[in-house]
């Protein structure tokens, strides 16, 4: 009959790769699961056709490939939860720990299969519903998503800025390049004891207005930039969908439909955007979306998701094996993050040449450096010490890696911004405006402290001042440049996304340096 058929391998090889996407869904393209799903089913299927050649019969060849895709996908997850949560204070989160009980447990699970050859049919039944039932929460996350985003995409309606002017034949480019997790300079000093102040004067000495006490609205990436491109506060972007009985599906969209671009478009500008490799900030309908996923070469690679994967599972052993890490300086490995390093060069490489583009044009990349995973050093160098991004969600595994991976990232990406502002400015005409921003810090009190700098050519009043949030960014813009005469919103701080909680300046407060 068909509930005795074996087809929990299948349903189970299915499911880790169906619920990390799941879990992820807000982050990752969901086409990124694709390839793994398909090569997980092949995988599984490929086993249920060789193992009854070697084992009694269909049933026993199928327990005995669930058991060891069971073992296979959670290994990765054991080992970062005990590395991470000792168990009662014992350092259990090791290899050599982990590999002898789960080789035991493999053994005492074979046996078990062997020796219940008169139950395998109801093991076969109870573990075929258990797979189906595992699989429907995931797909539903997936799919719910899907839809809302589908949904929202299309259900919302445009709003004017008041008093917006232009020429059009002067329009300037107009660049917001999101650096990913970059803190503001004194934190980093302070917290990290990493001086980036020669970073800093360059940017002021090619016009740059650095904001040295500037803070993000909002702790995470999605509701910074939200709030942002849109020139208010969630809690009141919530109140004005409501009222067109909008929810928060529609909340999201606002991110990559946003009453900036939706503004500068009507005045005639250009969008160009970028892959980025999380579906809610791609705008992929952009005028101009630059991408790398034509490449062919892009099928040999993995990608983030495919990596974070491959951590979650007992590929890790691979991954931190030191014939692994001597293989890979031969060049005879694929890097695990080496479709992120190849995108962010990427993006870094083309915003020079976006102001040969005719027309105006308004750029949104977001970066994501210094961001994990720490791959690139100081000089742009590549790292290949796997303690730099085999901690959760491919971060480090310890405060030491962190510190020195996230601070050589800040040097590499202030060494490559410098050098693309002043490319951006010599290529334009008329002269650019340029937004670069940090979206949130890194953790703790310096959470909440970014980098924030423009450039606002020909305004005699720009406007700014040193503890301007993102939310007053574009309104400062709109003033100076299309006579909007929008007012300024008070400068808050929130705990995530409760803005019923404000977060204020960690004391002794920040303080603009002198000069």
């Amino acid at each position: 009959m068909l509930k005795r058929i074996p087809y929990h391998p299948l349903l189970l090889a299915a499911f880790p790769v169906l619920q990390l996407a799941a879990h992820n869904i807000g982050q990752i393209d969901p086409g990124q699961a694709l390839r793994p799903l398909l090569i997980a089913l092949a995988a599984a299927a490929l086993g249920l056709v060789i193992l009854p050649v070697v084992l009694p019969s269909r049933q026993t060849a199928a327990l005995a490939l669930s058991l060891g895709l069971l073992l296979f996908f959670s290994y990765g997850h054991l080992y970062a939860l005990l590395k991470q949560d000792p168990l009662a204070g014992l350092g259990l989160g090791r290899h050599r720990y982990l590999v002898p009980a789960y080789a035991a447990l493999l053994l005492l699970g074979l046996w078990a299969i062997r020796r219940s050859k008169e139950h395998q049919a109801k093991f076969t039944q109870g573990l075929n519903w258990i797979a189906a039932a595992l699989l429907i929460l995931p797909v539903v996350q997936i799919g719910s998503f899907l839809t809302r985003q589908s949904a929202a995409s299309g259900s919302i309606a445009p709003e004017a800025l008041p008093a917006v002017s232009a020429e059009a034949a002067r329009l300037p480019d107009i660049y917001y390049i999101i650096l990913d997790m970059h803190t503001r300079s004194d934190a980093l000093l302070k917290d990290l004891g990493f001086d980036n102040s020669a970073f800093i004067r360059e940017m002021r000495e090619q016009g740059f207005y650095v904001a040295d006490c500037a803070r993000s609205n909002y702790e995470e990436t999605l509701s910074s930039l939200t709030s942002a491109l849109n020139l208010d506060y969630l809690s009141r972007l919530r109140l004005q969908l409501a009222a067109e009985g909008l929810g928060e599906g529609e909340v999201r969209a606002l991110m990559k439909n946003s009453l900036v671009r939706r503004n500068l478009e009507s005045l005639g500008y250009q969008t160009v955007a970028f892959q980025t490799g999380y579906i809610w900030s791609e705008m992929r309908d952009a005028d101009v979306f630059l991408s790398l996923s034509g490449d062919p070469l892009l099928l040999q690679r993995l990608t983030s998701f495919e990596s974070l994967l491959l951590e979650s599972s007992a590929y890790k052993l691979w991954l931190d094996s030191r014939y692994r890490a001597l293989i890979a300086q031969f060049g005879a490995e694929d890097f695990p993050h080496r479709d992120h390093v190849e995108l962010q060069l990427y993006i870094l490489d083309q915003l020079p040449r976006i102001a040969d583009i005719d027309g105006p044009t308004f750029t949104f990349a977001h970066v994501l450096i210094p961001h994990p995973p720490f791959v690139f050093g100081p000089d742009g160098e590549i790292r290949t010490d796997p303690g730099f991004y085999s901690g959760p969600q491919a971060g480090p595994i310890d405060e030491e890696y962190l510190r020195e991976g996230y601070t050589g990232q800040v040097a590499f990406i202030d060494s490559r911004m410098s050098e693309i502002a002043s490319e951006i400015i010599r290529a334009s005409d008329p002269p650019p405006i340029l937004i670069i921003q940090g979206d949130h810090g890194v953790s703790g009190h310096n959470r909440l402290q970014i980098l924030n700098m423009y450039y606002f050519p020909g305004v005699t009043d720009t406007g700014l001042y040193p503890n301007i949030t993102p939310v007053n960014s574009f309104r400062v813009l709109f003033n100076g440049y299309f006579g909007a005469e929008l007012e300024l919103l008070p400068d808050h701080s929130f705990d995530e996304v409760d803005e019923s909680v404000e977060v204020k300046e960690p004391k002794p407060a920040c303080q603009v340096p002198a000069g």
